[in-house]
């Protein structure tokens, strides 16, 4: 029996070492990111406990067996820390945000409020009381295919004064002037539907003016990891999963291009459909997560049914912009994602 612990520590070993370094190259990663990120420290804790009861003989087993055991399954586990989504820094003391930060909210409306009580899902909007706001899924879907949707009066009545910029189904509304949208070009397949603007746009860049500073705003909505309208038993959803990734590292690739040569202090928010430990979070190394100024310690941002395991919302922010007091609101049925909240300063 230890023998067996033995290997499950050796093979938890090897898959989450090679987590980040074929996550985001090899497509078919993407289905082993499937598993709940906090799985990942479980495993090697439940063999660490076991082999500590072998080895301090609390229960029967060789000794030296047991020794193996706890070795491995520590390493294992000081590997997967860093990969599981666990936010250690909520245990220390956060920041209250700066006289002037602004409120940002970021969040995927799923299919805006198609399906949902109108009222509800504006007074939703208004109740986060933001100076900025990030959202995706500005659309609507007719026959399993998303469409574009027009609620720009709706928008202007609800958020009097305030500018907006819109592509595909990305939407920034903003208390101060819009100086510049850009669309983030990633030069993507021709897309599978009929709405092109849908796959082609997935992040719209707005330059806002504060108090003389520029800021750069990145609305972002990576493609999905999956399709769930296909079987997993059947080729179609291997393949369009692979296609999915390949788009995902198109529009990554080119996020990096424009950060790097963007001198602007800058935040990126959206679904980036990334989980914790994601090889693919490579592309936007240099820049800080929100979720370091979070009082949670384990972040999560989507469920599926009521499974509340994954973070597939991100917010980071860097070249001078700084993110304080983060937090996931409940999205009050109206979404499956969280709405993202957090106070944004410059320096």
């Amino acid at each position: 029996m230890t023998r067996t612990l033995i290997g499950t520590a050796l093979v938890w070993l090897l898959l989450i070492t090679a987590r980040p370094l074929l996550g985001g190259r090899v497509w078919w990663w993407v289905l082993i990111d499937l598993l709940p990120p906090l799985v990942l420290v479980l495993v090697p804790f439940a063999l660490l406990t076991a082999g500590a009861a072998v080895a301090l003989r609390r229960v029967r087993g060789p000794v030296r067996e047991g020794r193996w055991l706890v070795g491995l399954a520590a390493v294992a586990l000081v590997v997967a820390v860093p990969q599981s989504g666990l936010n250690l820094r909520a245990v220390g003391t956060h920041r209250q945000p700066p006289p002037g930060a602004l409120k940002v909210v970021s969040w995927d409306t799923l299919e805006w409020h198609q399906g949902n009580d109108t009222g509800h899902f504006y007074r939703y909007l208004r109740q986060r009381r933001a100076d900025v706001y990030l959202l995706q899924e500005y659309m609507g879907i007719r026959k399993d295919e998303p469409v574009p949707v027009n609620d720009e009066d709706r928008l202007r009545a609800v958020f009097p004064g305030r500018h907006f910029a819109t592509a595909g189904e990305l939407l920034t509304v903003s208390r101060f002037p819009i100086k510049k949208q850009t669309v983030v070009e990633a030069h993507l397949p021709e897309p599978a539907t009929s709405w092109d603007d849908y796959w082609n746009i997935r992040v719209l860049r707005t330059d806002i003016v504060v108090d003389g500073t520029e800021i750069s705003l990145y609305n972002v909505h990576l493609p999905d990891l999956f399709y769930l309208g296909a079987s997993p038993f059947s080729a179609e959803f291997y393949r369009i999963a692979a296609d999915l990734d390949h788009r995902r590292t198109a529009v990554l690739k080119a996020l990096r291009r424009d950060i790097e040569g963007n001198s602007n202090p800058k935040v990126v928010a959206g679904v980036l459909n990334l989980v914790p430990g994601s090889g693919e979070l490579r592309w936007l190394d240099g820049l800080t997560d929100a979720a370091h100024s979070s009082g949670s310690a384990y972040p999560v941002s989507f469920w599926v049914g009521g499974l509340q395991a994954w973070r597939l919302d991100w917010a980071f922010s860097a070249a001078g912009a700084t993110a304080d007091r983060y937090r996931l609101t409940d999205p009050e049925g109206l979404s499956s994602h969280r709405a993202q909240e957090f106070f944004l300063s410059t320096s």
